[in-house]
């Protein structure tokens, strides 16, 4: 039984693991939903705590729902999980935990409830930011041990409320608290309140739904019940296109051991045949989809026994020349539909080995002019979930 969980700061992944046994991914965006589920044997279950927005387009909620139709539970909390499962509960995502439930009462309206700005995966997802649910849920707390007046709370919260998201912590809050007026040993007991119990409703809620869906397994997860159609749009097909040929580039790079880019110019300078083979299929493909037609194999089969040896005349050769020009024009603008058919032709005519063997030489790489590499547009140093 497979389960997959995107995750990034609102919990570390080892201590996900310790409290569900799953595949775990880092923060979901546009198109890894789909990718999960797309053309292969379907997971049981999907959790979706974090997720990416404003550098990367967010994960859609189609997604979601082509899930939920293929008979995929999906399970939200904490974070972008918790608002998409508000968004969708009527549809049969389910939500989890204190946040999702506010969201869908209508308590919370604004995405930045969750919002935060935290480190890239290789710091661990580390929070730079404080989420506006956890200091509420700070607040509220010393409220209720009698930390802070009703007064305090509500001016605090407000102030909060109105900073930007990736500005918002503990620590601004103080300096907020101070600049409004707030008696300065309400502040130091709201501090020490903060530093004892270590307000945190962003880990709670991914703690809750990880504890559910271990249970849910425990007991038998059932299908989720559903009474939807998904509805084929031209966006969503668009998606399910660059799914599939994202995945198809990373089995290139796998299989070969480099970047698409520098495979395309490789077999382009090395085994230009092969390139035109895949250009070829891919106009094909494309042409006869849009035409509705069905090509005989043994037709196919037919026109390659008669171009096998024959040999090009003269008066062709500009002709050849004009295909030439247009074919290296097509393969910059199709490149992303060429790693599935280059991957098969090689594979076709037993070249993975040795095409790979000949990237991994030390002059495979040969200078064609700027350095791309720094011409790319660095990240940020910190990443919006």
């Amino acid at each position: 039984m497979t389960v997959h969980v995107f995750l990034g700061p609102s919990l570390p992944v080892e201590q996900a693991r310790a409290v569900l046994d799953a595949h775990y991914h880092p923060p979901v965006s546009c198109g890894d939903v789909t990718e999960l589920v797309l053309d292969r044997e379907q997971p049981k279950a999907i959790v979706l705590v974090d997720g990416l927005f404003e550098q990367v387009p967010t994960v859609w909620h189609k997604e979601i729902l082509f899930a939920l139709e293929r008979g995929v539970r999906v399970f939200g909390a904490a974070s972008m999980g918790a608002l998409r499962a508000a968004e969708l509960a009527a549809f049969g995502m389910e939500g989890v935990g204190g946040i999702y439930e506010r969201f869908a009462s209508g308590e919370y309206q604004d995405d930045d409830e969750v919002t935060i700005v935290h480190a890239p995966a290789e710091d661990g997802y580390l929070p730079l930011s404080e989420a506006m649910a956890n200091l509420r849920h700070g607040l509220a707390a010393a409220l209720a041990d009698g930390v802070v007046s009703a007064a305090t709370h509500d001016l605090m919260v407000d102030a909060a409320k109105r900073r930007f998201y990736p500005d918002r912590s503990w620590g601004r809050l103080y300096a907020d608290a101070k600049a409004l007026g707030v008696p300065e040993e309400e502040t130091a007991a709201l501090r020490a309140h903060v530093r004892q119990h270590r307000p945190d409703a962003k880990r709670a809620d991914a703690l809750a739904v990880l504890r559910h869906v271990a249970g849910l397994l425990d007991a038998g997860l059932e299908p989720p019940v559903v009474d939807f159609a998904l509805e084929p749009t031209y966006y969503w097909e668009k998606l399910l296109t660059v799914v599939r040929q994202q995945r198809a580039e990373r089995e290139l790079h796998e299989r070969l051991g480099a970047e698409p880019s520098e495979v395309y110019r490789h077999l382009a300078e090395q085994r230009p045949d092969v390139l035109r083979a895949a250009l070829c299929d891919v106009l094909a493909g494309q042409e006869s989809a849009r035409l509705g037609l069905l090509v005989p194999e043994e037709r196919t089969a037919h026109h390659r026994t008669v171009l096998d040896g024959t040999a090009v005349p003269e008066a062709l050769r500009h002709g050849l020349a004009v295909r030439e020009a247009t074919a290296e024009a097509l393969t910059g603008r199709l490149r992303a539909s060429l790693a599935g058919p280059v991957l098969a032709r090689l594979e076709q005519d037993r070249l993975t080995g040795p095409v790979a063997a000949e990237l991994a030489a030390p002059d495979a790489t040969v200078a064609t002019g700027a350095d791309t590499s720094a011409q790319r547009v660095p990240l940020p140093a910190g990443r919006r979930e």
